[in-house]
């Protein structure tokens, strides 16, 4: 009786905390997307709007015809997605997007990555010059970074902690840091900090 209590102990330990035993993964809720995306964008000597515009809405979205739109709606329509946030700040120079999905686990949420992913490079590829595509090794997993040139520079992060994903977007117009993506990453690092 005494070894049966001892493997069921056992047993909820590690149904518990893994088999490692060590650390288990952050499970994000839809009220962590709302709470990431309200990070507004920051970086040294770069005035960013204090107020969001609210999202940036494309009421063609839900109708388009785009090959590009219909993959990426396509693959979207498998996951199980809890929620979702996103906030724009916008002036004459620049335009900064922050979307933020949770999904049902940490599979769908790479998947969607993936999905996300093809679509900007996609869709950078048709919009400007893609001058950089590359993986991030230090921001969360499955971190990568678009550059796109053509009509302003344009640098999109995404990437995922767990069942999370994040995908912030500068596009800079106007005036601009002499840096965009290092001005950029100052943001991303802010947005991470907050949805550690």
């Amino acid at each position: 009786m005494v070894t049966t209590r001892c493997a069921g102990a056992v047993l909820v330990v590690l149904v518990v905390t893994g088999c490692g035993g060590g650390k288990s993964e952050r499970v994000f809720e839809t009220e962590d997307a709302t709470r990431v995306a309200a990070v507004r964008p920051v970086a040294p000597d770069w005035t960013w709007p204090r107020a969001a515009a609210g999202p940036e809405s494309d009421p063609s979205a839900s109708t388009s015809s785009d090959p590009l739109v219909v993959e990426l709606k396509r693959r979207m329509a498998l996951l199980a997605e809890n929620g979702d946030a996103a906030n724009t700040w916008r002036d004459n120079d620049k335009l900064g997007n922050l979307a933020v999905g949770v999904y049902g686990s940490a599979q769908d949420a790479h998947e969607a990555m993936a999905a996300m992913s093809e679509f900007s490079r996609g869709w950078g590829k048709r919009s400007g010059a893609v001058t950089k595509d590359e993986q991030v090794d230090d921001l969360g997993d499955e971190a990568w970074r678009l550059w796109v040139g053509g009509s302003g520079t344009q640098v999109t992060y995404h990437w995922r902690r767990g069942n999370l994903v994040v995908e912030a977007h500068v596009h800079c117009f106007g005036s601009c840091p002499s840096d965009v993506d290092a001005a950029t990453r100052a943001w991303v690092d802010a947005i991470d900090t907050a949805a550690k």
